[in-house]
């Protein structure tokens, strides 16, 4: 398999298996990768079914989160037999949690939270949805903070390809340079053409960038070179306009956006494949 499969594989990914998009809509995703969270919905079709989809995830991914909306009925699954199956079948990798609406009952809660947490031993919680959405997005955001969602990672970033590109003057001469990676912290590139001879911790102002068609200017430190590849890397970390870490919040929302677009694309054309996959295996 590539390099590029190996890496979009790695790392955490958390989720959602039949989300109840009224109280969970796909904007959360946006806010989960901001703060590091790589999180996917995961829908039921005729096409494959979702026990196939669920195997599927645990045999390609080798960190997986799953939360799962035991509200929504599913045909052929009963959501305590399946989920307590994947807690005997996965062992140690079955990271699992589940989601329901919120019950008046308290009775009703108690005995839901004593089968999921007790009977069956899920670890990752039993989570209670506001019909108020903007609740359920923080309440969300402490949950996946409490299972480390997040994994070894502060910030999520984006593999570039050729539409990634920046350029940047340097004593008063341009370069070109085309970007390997991306985040909300930092990026890489090699130059293409001439190399500037930049020192480390040099500040450079008002690099043009295009990412994918987005533009925009931003402050950067030089921070690290090397080589990889017989390429030589420059890693910069950005600066905000008043030279603080980071990025300023319009420009943040700007790259998050391109991030969670970029792993997203790449995760389900990886789910496509390997979906279509398991459904003829399981034919």
């Amino acid at each position: 398999m590539s390099d590029d499969f190996h890496e979009s594989v790695q790392g955490v990914k958390t989720f959602f298996i039949v989300p109840d998009m009224s109280l969970i809509p796909e904007e959360f995703l946006k806010s989960f990768f901001l703060k590091g969270y790589e999180t996917y919905f995961i829908h039921d079709d005729p096409y494959c079914s979702l026990e196939t989809k669920i195997h599927t995830l645990f045999s390609v991914f080798p960190q997986v989160i799953l939360f799962f909306n035991i509200d929504r009925p599913v045909q052929g699954i009963d959501w305590p037999v399946f989920i307590a199956k994947l807690q005997e079948q996965y062992g140690e990798r079955a990271m699992i949690g589940v989601l329901y609406q919120k019950r008046n009952n308290q009775e009703e809660v108690r005995k839901l939270e004593w089968l999921y947490l007790y009977t069956i031993g899920i670890i990752c919680g039993c989570v209670s949805l506001e019909f108020q959405k903007s609740k359920n997005l923080y309440r969300l955001l402490n949950v996946l903070s409490a299972n480390q969602a997040n994994g070894q990672r502060r910030f999520l970033r984006a593999m570039c390809g050729e539409s990634f590109k920046a350029n940047l003057v340097y004593r008063g001469k341009g370069y070109r340079c085309l970007l390997r990676d991306i985040s909300i912290t930092h990026f890489s590139c090699i130059f293409d053409g001439d190399v500037p001879e930049i020192p480390l911790h040099e500040k450079l102002r008002e690099i043009q960038m295009n990412l994918r068609g987005v533009l925009i200017k931003v402050d950067a430190v030089l921070c690290l070179k090397r080589v990889l590849a017989e390429e030589l890397i420059h890693v910069f970390v950005f600066r905000t306009s008043d030279d603080r870490e980071g990025m300023n919040p319009d420009q943040v929302i700007k790259v998050n956006n391109i991030v969670h677009a970029s792993l997203t694309e790449k995760i389900t054309g990886i789910l496509k494949n390997a979906f279509e996959d398991s459904r003829k295996e399981n034919r």
